[in-house]
């Protein structure tokens, strides 16, 4: 699989659900009202996430946020479109991530009985995903104090890891040097139920939710945020903590897979 083709894929099916959202609304144009009309928002944020992983070998993939920042080569962190209608909405949400790390390091690797081999091995790991989410709510609270959407859809994984090893040590004087280059990728596509909405402190200040969980091609993904919101005149800034964590089928590259640290982004209103 070609990393050209393969990043295409999550961008068509966003760019496919945008295009029904249009659709919707433009058929349902001509029957709004006044006190019904459809409403657009939008949602641009800087998750700053660490990421952690179990591969099906055991291993244990750990990058802090830190690290994720310094070896950063391209990210659109975030960003979520939707339109309501009365008591219904639609939304979506994407995240892409390009991460790149380079590491150099010295393996000992058992040869004849106590015999040891010193193997010097140079490792660039690349890491790339997508996260899209598109889902519908259905308001079931809406008052001063608060309000309560019932959340349904689904949720998109991609993601390809490419390690390209450069491996050298010396057997009887002679230095002898090898390359190896290793590819995984995957995708899975889940279901999803779940529950979103705020808490209203006052006029501006809230308290924004959201969970979700669900099954589908992995054994399980569920995803949790809460934070503060404040709501200004051309729009809202929100901080906001969130987890996002896949358990994956055994026949997979990866066991385990979870995002989470806070996120930062405004919102804005048309």
């Amino acid at each position: 699989m070609s990393t050209q083709r393969a990043n295409s894929k999550p961008v068509a099916w966003l760019a496919a659900s945008l295009m029904l959202l249009a659709s919707i609304i433009s058929i349902t144009a001509a029957a709004d009202t006044d006190s019904d009309k459809w409403k657009f928002d939008a949602v641009i944020y800087l998750w700053g996430a660490g990421i952690k992983a179990t591969t099906a070998t055991g291993g244990d993939i750990d990058i802090p946020f830190h690290q994720v920042i310094k070896d950063l080569d391209m990210a659109f962190m975030g960003g979520v479109v939707g339109v309501s209608r009365g008591k219904w909405s639609l939304f979506a949400d994407a995240i892409y991530l390009d991460i790149s790390q380079d590491d150099s390091f010295t393996e000992s690797i058992p040869v004849l009985g106590p015999l040891e081999l010193n193997v010097d091995i140079d490792a660039d790991v690349t890491l790339k995903s997508w996260i899209t989410t598109l889902g519908g709510a259905y308001n079931i609270v809406d008052s001063e104090q608060a309000s309560v959407n019932l959340v349904g859809g689904a949720r998109y994984l991609w993601i390809e890891v490419d390690t390209k090893l450069d491996l050298s040590t010396l057997v009887l004087g002679q230095q002898i040097d090898r390359k190896a280059k290793v590819n995984l990728s995957g995708h899975v596509w889940d279901g999803i139920v779940g529950v979103r909405g705020k808490i209203n402190l006052n006029d501006n200040w809230y308290l924004p939710y959201y969970a979700d969980i669900g099954t589908g091609q992995s054994d399980l993904t569920w995803q949790v945020l809460a934070g503060v919101g404040y709501q200004f005149k051309w729009g809202d800034v929100l901080l906001a903590y969130r987890y996002l964590d896949y358990e994956f089928e055994s026949d997979r590259a990866l066991d385990d897979l979870n995002i989470s640290g806070p996120a930062l982004g405004a919102k804005f209103y048309f």
